[in-house]
């Protein structure tokens, strides 16, 4: 393909080269990926990623295919490939949609994929600051991570992330965060709080900005979320949490194995904490900015 327009930005240190010949897909994809100011704090492989507008692109069934390291998804009007072993992926699409929600998830998969195979593992939890130290809550979905970034972003901390960590373990370690929206079920979500309704993971949910943003953290406790009665949390075992959280993977966290128990090892370098969180968010927040705003977190907490 012609390289009719590039442009070049920055995804958690790692550098992203785009080609494209539809200048509004060039435009979309530096939107939604814009360059970081710390880019250069942190080391990595650039990758490239070609966007071609095709009108012969023909519709089909929507699919998806992981082999190895690279990445198949053809959805209606779009073909995505990446090859993570080489650090190239292309999204071939219809013209028209190039405005669609579509296009936009494409382009985010994409982006995420290669740069999580350039290595920045992701792991399926939410994170917020306490001093200098990121809190990284992780557990299934409807455990409550993104509950617990609300309520964070709502007493003052700085929100990491409301779902998904990237750990970068080499050369030295390092999380990455894109902390832009909490998104919550209806039920869930304040009914006075602001923001739209989107669709995320196949459901309806409000999106709430977040208010207090944070892109890195150099150092990290891992608390593994349970449900109770009330606020508990007690040390736990890491190879508890590796068992936990590397069993049966969710969808889109599945494909990097061993990488993924040693990003989890790096998160619990500094503690490991089994969370019970009781029905209000605020709780568990307030117990967590009590026992670790100093320098000797407690044993066990109890609320």
């Amino acid at each position: 393909m012609p390289s009719t327009f590039s442009a070049e930005t920055t995804l958690f240190g790692i550098g992203i080269h785009f080609r494209s010949n539809h200048p509004e897909a060039l435009r979309r994809a530096l939107a939604a990926f814009p360059r970081e100011d710390h880019a250069g704090s942190a080391s990595g492989r650039p990758v490239h990623i070609v966007l071609v507008a095709d009108e012969g692109v023909v519709p089909v069934a929507e699919s998806s295919r992981v082999t190895g390291r690279c990445l198949e998804v053809r959805e209606r009007g779009i073909m995505v490939t990446a090859d993570g072993g080489r650090g190239r992926g292309s999204c071939i699409f219809q013209p028209q949609i190039v405005s669609s929600e579509a296009f936009a998830n494409a382009i985010n998969t994409v982006v995420l994929f290669l740069v999580a195979q350039a290595g920045r593992i992701p792991v399926h939890a939410s994170a917020v600051i306490v001093d200098d130290r990121a809190l990284v809550f992780a557990g299934r979905s409807g455990m409550g991570k993104s509950t617990l970034a609300m309520a964070a972003d709502r007493a003052g901390l700085s929100v990491l992330s409301e779902d998904t960590v990237f750990v970068q373990l080499r050369p030295s370690f390092c999380l990455w965060g894109r902390a832009e929206f909490v998104h919550l079920s209806e039920k869930d979500a304040p009914p006075a709080a602001p923001g739209g309704i989107r669709v995320r993971s196949g459901r309806l949910k409000k999106a709430i900005p977040i208010m207090r943003r944070c892109r890195k953290a150099d150092r990290a406790m891992l608390f593994l979320l349970t449900h109770g009665d009330r606020v508990i949390f007690h040390k736990l075992d890491p190879e508890e949490a590796i068992r936990a959280l590397s069993c049966n993977p969710e969808p889109g966290y599945e494909f990097y194995d061993a990488q993924l128990e040693e990003a989890i090892c790096a998160l619990a370098a500094e503690g490991c904490w089994s969370l019970s969180l009781s029905t209000t968010p605020d709780e568990a927040i307030a117990a967590l900015m009590g026992a670790f705003s100093g320098p000797a977190p407690p044993a066990q907490v109890r609320r």
